[in-house]
């Protein structure tokens, strides 16, 4: 964001108590306008927790549309606002920031790195494992293990799903990962093949333990 941009956040909501910040944040959300989508993204560098919050909520029900934005604040120096970004891309299920969340799953900061996992496992309760898995063929096998590991520690169910799509070549090599869903015929195929030569259904992944409903109808694979 520009510099005047932030000044004039910081000015209107320096005088204000949470009853001000959160009228703020309400606007911004009853806006729904690119404008106010950067002022909302803005909110999550801010020292204030409660005003942080407030912002994760709003942007979680505005849907992927801030998704983008939200992306550069991964690799911001402010932990706080590093984990804030994560969430909310989970609030969302943001299938497109799976790489960058897997990255920051090995942040220095563990609660960002608990962030980034909660919101992979966010992702890949709303449809997009596959997209994670994807995501993870293109790494060199020892930075994929590392990032399994983590996965792992947080859902041993969406891991195991993981390592399964890992070994459909033909869905790895697919050239759109944003049309690569869960519920794409392609990969419903695959599953179905799979589930057919093994004789059994595997287990779903298994619910984050907090996360937004994801918004937008699923992509289906080209």
């Amino acid at each position: 964001m520009k510099e005047e941009t932030a000044g004039r956040v910081h000015e209107a909501l320096s005088t204000r108590g949470l009853a001000g910040k959160r009228d703020y944040v309400r606007s911004l959300e009853q806006r729904r306008d690119d404008q106010s989508l950067t002022l909302l993204v803005e909110c999550l560098s801010d020292e204030s927790g409660y005003l942080r919050e407030l912002a994760e909520a709003a942007l979680a029900k505005l849907g992927e549309r801030g998704g983008p934005l939200l992306l550069p604040l991964l690799k911001q120096g402010l932990w706080y606002a590093r984990a804030s970004a994560a969430r909310t891309l989970g609030g969302m299920a943001y299938a497109p920031g799976a790489a960058a969340l897997l990255e920051l799953a090995e942040d220095r900061v563990d609660s960002v790195a608990r962030a980034a996992a909660d919101a992979l496992a966010a992702i890949g309760a709303h449809g997009g494992t596959v997209r994670i898995a994807w995501e993870l063929h293109r790494l060199p096998p020892e930075r994929r293990g590392a990032r399994l590991e983590r996965l792992r520690a947080r859902d041993v169910a969406l891991t195991a799903r993981v390592e399964r799509l890992l070994t459909a070549e033909r869905l790895m090599s697919h050239p759109d990962p944003d049309g690569l869903r869960d519920d794409a015929s392609l990969v419903r195929a695959w599953e179905e093949r799979t589930w057919e030569k093994k004789g059994s259904e595997p287990a779903a992944a298994a619910p984050p333990r907090s996360a937004g409903a994801a918004s937008g109808a699923d992509a289906s694979a080209r």
